[in-house]
Parts: structure tokens; C-alpha cells; sequence
């Protein structure tokens, strides 16, 4: 249960855990324009997390249902609109619904690109690029694509160690997949795309592979090789060209336990070591990243990590307060070794009416340059315009009921259940 009755018992309690936690009143520093490249100045630091709704067409392409959640994103007044995970391949999907681009449904994701544009008046667009590795279920049965056998994972999702490994020939192709998906998405409009690297997908389960053997296993420079050499072909190929934005959704702390974790220490999973992270994400910026999105944790292990919750599937390990402590002070620490970055903060929404206060004094005390909600853009798409008009209503916000995910869980389009009827009757269904 959410306890939290002022903003002052929020910072009270952050003290207690050791940090205290920015909040400010002044919401006019949310409204500063963030310039991300000479092409790309955001009109504001407010960002649109991308938040799947499992509601593509069949053949990959936006449906009706796709369109209808991205016109009431635009429509919300945030700054940067990053458009959710959109696999590389078919058979990277994580579910029959997840969208797919390719050449032949492209003028779906222009017209959504278009749509995005038109009413957001001047939002920009990224679309994040993935392979849902161990997640894959094109079929709507679980097809895992692995990069190394994790007892941990193993055993949650029920992987035998006999189960195939991806071969390095396999990956040697995605290299091109990814690229040519950048392409297309430029092709539809997009202003940039984001080579995801996080939750635990195959990108982000690459850079834990150190029990993997071959050119993508074991050192540091194999294990982050597909994730840079994607990021070189971009920008070569397309950035250099057009201004196109390279970003990445970026997990820079696994919580699970070394020799499986990433941006783990080595001898306590639970204590995030920022090494690797920081080192990745310089070389990442010189080979042509500009923005990064901030995450941690995977949401199919350890969702509190992921995103703090008032109700979940189990009962976290810790004070909620302490997740949001670690995703705040993780991205404070990270734009502080690697400058050249923009960065977009999370983990937010879990405060609830008091987010607004705590963002606006995460940007002006340079904690972050950006701040970005997801499940609170589902609930509360005009979240960005009420917070910059001074209209922000607690009792609009998100819940962090997890309603959302457990119609994820159970294979249907997914939206916020409690502000929104449409997926109410859905949620509703599923206890029917």
C-alpha cells in the first residue's frame, strides 16, 4: 500500500535510507526546451516511456488500438514520445501481437509516425528496436532464444540445460536485422531509434554473457560486441547522413547475482558496481549514442527493481522508496562520469501525486536532464501537459496496482484498467 500522505514524509523517509530525494515546486524547469542534437531539441523534459500494449496486427504492423494509444500519448504534451518495443525479426517477438517492422507493413508505422507528429505538435519519435531473446513467443507459446544458460532464469522460466544456445552465426545475422530495421524506421519518419539494452532481452542478456563461449561470450569487449557493432552500423549507415538520434533503453543494474548479472558486484548481486555501465556507455557515446533511458532490473524476475510497487506478485524485499532511491541516484551517478550523454531518468510514477515535485527537482538539481513516466503515461496520458500547466491531478495518477501487467501476464492488449474502461472490461474479463 501506497502510505505516503505529504511530499514530507516521502523526503523523510528517502533520509532515512541515506539519500534525499530532489522535489522542488518550481515546474517551470520541466518546461525548458533539451536540446539532443543539432536537429532534435525536445520542447520540454518530459518523456513518454516506451510502454508496450501487445496490440499489433498480426503481420507486426499498429492497429487501431496501437493508433489509438499513441494519438492520447501525442495529445499529452510530453516532449519525446518513445515508441515501445518493436522486434528486429519474427521470431524475436514476445508475442503473436508485438510489433514488427518490416518492408512490407512500413506505411503502418508512417502513418503512426505522421499521426504522432501532426497532434503532438512537434513531439519527437524514437522507436525502440528489440529481440526478446529468452522472452520470445512468436506463437504464442514460449520459443526462447538464449545467449547462455543462467541457472537462475533457467529455473524461473523452466529452460533445460539441454535447451540450444543461440549460435554466434545467429547473431552475426541480427547485426543486419537490427540495421535494416533503423532504416525502415527512418524511412516511416521516426526521428530516431533505440537499440534496447535492457530487462533482460537478448541485447541485454549479451552483456551478462560471461559463462559464453565464442566472440559474443566471456570478456567484456565479446560480450559487448553486437550491442556496439549495432550502434556503429547506424550511425554510419544513417546518423551520419541525416541527424537520425541513436539512443538506447539501458539497464545498468540486473540485481541478479555474478557470474548472470550485469552491473552487479561481484560478491553482493544487491549492490549496483556502475564499472562496466559507465565504461559501455562512453564508448556507446562515442560511437554515436546521444541519449540514453535508464532502467534496472527485468520485470519477468524482479519487477520491484524494475518498477516499484504499491501491489504486485509478491511481497518486494525492500521499502519501495528504496527502488525509486536506486533508479534516481543510479542515473545522477551515471550523468556524472559520462557527460556527453542525455540522459532520461525513471522510476517516478511510484510517487504518485508527489512525482511531479520530485522530477522537477531531479532536472534542476541535475540529477537527470530528462524524466520519463510509463505506467502513469497509461493511466495518465495528459499527465505531461497538467504537470507544465499547473493542473496535475493525484487523482488521475497510477496506481502501481499492477493490473496492467497481469493482463500483460494473461495475453491481452494491455492498458490501465482502473483509469481507463476500455481495458476495465478487459481486466474484468479475465476474472469472469
Amino acid at each position: 500500500m501506497f502510505e505516503y500522505k505529504s511530499l514530507d514524509e516521502i523526503i523523510e523517509k528517502s533520509r532515512g535510507l541515506g539519500y534525499e530525494l530532489p522535489h522542488s515546486d518550481d515546474m517551470s524547469v520541466l518546461a525548458r526546451r533539451v536540446k539532443i542534437s543539432e536537429k532534435i531539441i525536445l520542447k520540454n523534459a518530459l518523456v513518454v516511456h516506451p510502454m508496450e500494449g501487445f496490440d499489433g496486427e498480426f503481420s507486426g504492423e499498429p492497429s487501431e488500438l496501437t493508433f489509438r494509444r499513441y494519438r492520447r500519448f501525442a495529445e499529452g504534451g510530453a516532449g519525446l514520445i518513445w515508441f515501445e518495443a518493436t522486434s528486429v525479426t519474427e521470431d524475436g517477438r514476445t508475442c503473436p501481437r508485438q510489433l514488427w517492422i518490416n518492408r512490407e507493413n512500413i506505411d503502418g508505422f508512417k502513418r503512426i509516425a505522421e499521426e504522432i507528429h501532426k497532434i503532438s505538435d512537434g513531439a519527437a519519435v524514437i522507436m525502440q528496436l528489440t529481440h526478446s531473446g529468452r522472452q520470445s513467443a512468436p506463437h504464442g507459446k514460449p520459443e526462447p532464444v538464449i545467449a547462455y544458460h543462467n541457472p537462475v532464469m533457467n529455473t524461473k522460466f523452466n529452460i533445460d540445460p539441454s535447451y540450444p544456445v543461440v549460435s554466434d552465426e545467429y547473431l552475426d545475422a541480427l547485426r543486419e536485422k537490427f540495421y535494416e530495421a533503423a532504416q525502415l524506421a527512418y524511412e516511416a519518419g521516426f526521428d530516431g531509434v533505440d537499440v534496447k539494452a535492457c530487462h533482460r532481452y537478448l541485447m541485454s542478456e549479451l552483456l551478462s554473457a560471461y559463462t559464453r563461449e565464442g566472440k559474443y561470450g566471456g570478456s567484456y569487449e565479446n560480450r559487448t560486441r553486437l550491442f556496439k557493432d549495432v550502434i556503429s552500423d547506424i550511425k554510419s549507415g544513417i546518423a551520419d547522413k541525416t541527424g537520425f538520434i541513436i539512443g538506447s533503453r539501458f539497464a545498468s543494474y540486473d540485481g541478479i547475482d555474478y557470474p548472470y548479472g550485469f552491473g552487479v558486484n561481484h560478491e553482493d548481486y544487491r549492490i549496483p558496481d556502475t564499472t562496466e555501465p559507465i565504461q559501455l556507455l562512453k564508448e556507446a557515446n562515442q560511437l554515436g549514442v546521444s541519449l540514453v533511458n535508464i532502467t534496472m532490473g527485468t520485470p519477468y524476475y524482479n519487477p520491484h527493481v524494475n518498477r516499484p510497487y504499491s501491489d504486485g506478485g509478491y511481497v518486494p524485499p525492500e521499502e519501495p522508496i528504496e527502488g525509486v532511491i536506486r533508479l534516481i541516484s543510479g542515473v545522477e551517478q551515471l550523468k556524472k562520469a559520462v557527460t556527453e550523454i542525455t540522459f532520461v531518468g525513471t522510476g517516478y510514477t511510484y510517487l504518485r501525486g508527489f512525482a511531479p515535485n520530485v522530477a522537477a527537482g531531479a532536472v534542476e538539481t541535475g540529477k537527470t536532464d530528462i524524466v520519463g513516466f510509463g505506467r502513469m503515461a497509461f493511466a495518465y496520458p495528459d499527465f505531461a501537459r497538467d504537470i507544465l500547466n499547473g493542473a496535475f491531478d493525484a487523482k488521475k495518477v497510477c496506481m502501481t496496482c499492477g493490473k496492467c501487467t497481469e493482463i500483460m501476464r494473461a495475453g491481452k492488449t494491455t492498458g490501465c484498467p482502473v483509469r481507463d474502461k476500455l481495458y476495465t472490461e478487459i481486466y474484468q474479463s479475465l476474472k469472469n
